[in-house]
C-alpha cells in the first residue's frame, strides 16, 4: 500500500487529486490541512486528516512519519519556506518522492506577448516560486516539479508537456490535467524523476488565458 500526504489539501487542485487517488486501490491518502473542524471534504476509510502548519517543521514531521510520497499543493508569498521545511522533514523521515506543484513563468519561459501579461498580473510571485523551485533542485530528492499557468475548473484532461529550458505552450492549465499527471505518477513514481515540467492545456495559445480576453 501506497502512503501518499497531500499538503495543502483544502485547496482547490487538491480536490480533483484526492478523488482519484481515492479509487485507486493500493494507495492510502493522509490530508494534511491547517484546521481540521473545518468542513472535511472527503470521508473514506483510506483518507486521514492531520492538522498542521507548514510552515512548521514539527508539524510537518509528524504528518510524513511513514509516508512514501508526498504531493505539495501549497503556494503564496512563503511557498520558498515552506518548501525548505517540505525538504528537511522529507530528509528527516529518508522519504525520497516529492511531487511539488509551482507555477509557469518563473523562468520567463511564457512566449509573448503572454509573458509580459502574466508578469504584470502575477510578476511579484516569481522571484518566490523561482526561490522554491531552486530549492528542490538543488536537493537530492527524486521531484517532480509541475509548472501550470492560469488554472481552470474545466474537466479537460488533455495536456501537453515542456521541460525546464524549453519554450512553454499555452495559456492556461486544467486542475483535471495537472491531477492526472499526478495520479500516473503516482502510480509509477519512476516516471518524470528530477524534472521540472510546464504543464498546459492544448490549443489555448493567446496573449492570454480565455477567461481575461
Amino acid at each position: 500500500m501506497k502512503k501518499v500526504l497531500i499538503l495543502g489539501a483544502n485547496g482547490h487542485t487538491s480536490q480533483e487529486i484526492i478523488p482519484r487517488l481515492l479509487n485507486q486501490d493500493d494507495i492510502e491518502i493522509t490530508l494534511f490541512i491547517r484546521n481540521t473542524n473545518d468542513n472535511l471534504p472527503f470521508t473514506h476509510p483510506k483518507a486521514h486528516y492531520i492538522k498542521g502548519d507548514a510552515l512548521n517543521i514539527d508539524d510537518l514531521k509528524k504528518a510524513m512519519h511513514g509516508q512514501n510520497i508526498v504531493v505539495s499543493t501549497l503556494g503564496g508569498m512563503d511557498l520558498d519556506i515552506k518548501t525548505h521545511n517540505i525538504i528537511k522533514a522529507m530528509q528527516y523521515h529518508g522519504i525520497e518522492r516529492l511531487i511539488a506543484i509551482n507555477a509557469g513563468g518563473i523562468y520567463n519561459e511564457l512566449p509573448e506577448p503572454f509573458n509580459s501579461w502574466d508578469k504584470t498580473m502575477v510578476g511579484s510571485t516569481r522571484p518566490i516560486n523561482l526561490k522554491a523551485a531552486n530549492l528542490i533542485e538543488s536537493s537530492e530528492l527524486e521531484y517532480t516539479i509541475l509548472r501550470p499557468v492560469w488554472l481552470t475548473n474545466k474537466s479537460i484532461e488533455t495536456f501537453e508537456l515542456t521541460y525546464k529550458g524549453e519554450p512553454f505552450k499555452g495559456t492556461e492549465t486544467s486542475r483535471a490535467s495537472i491531477a492526472k499527471v499526478i495520479v500516473d505518477i503516482i502510480k509509477d513514481p519512476s516516471i518524470q524523476t528530477r524534472k521540472n515540467i510546464g504543464i498546459s492545456q492544448p490549443n489555448t495559445d493567446g496573449t492570454k488565458p480565455l477567461a481575461y480576453q
